[in-house]
């Protein structure tokens, strides 16, 4: 398997568009995002009837954003929590 292309921008919003955007594509490999000077791997998640978490991948996309990684490590559905604080991420209109 080849890896997937990282991707970068300078606009947190763009990098989340294009990140779901290639995940409803049907991209689901994980692959490194660059905002700024943060960096990190997101990974494209599925729910058990194996639809697409966006919210997901544009939480993930989001805490890397703000260096806000979650405290449990999970997304789920844009949820997540950051120093006890909760957020909760909307995944961007296709």
């Amino acid at each position: 398997m080849t890896t997937a292309e990282p991707l970068r921008s300078t606009n947190l919003r763009e990098l989340m568009r294009d990140t779901v955007n290639l995940a409803r594509a049907g991209e689901h490999r994980a692959r490194r995002v660059t905002i700024g000077p943060r960096s990190g791997i997101v990974t494209p998640h599925h729910s058990p009837d194996g639809e697409l978490d966006a919210a997901d991948l544009a939480a993930q996309v989001w805490a890397i954003g703000h260096d806000e990684p979650s405290d449990t490590g999970t997304y789920t559905e844009g949820y997540y929590t950051h120093q006890g604080v909760p957020h909760i991420v909307y995944a961007p209109a296709p």
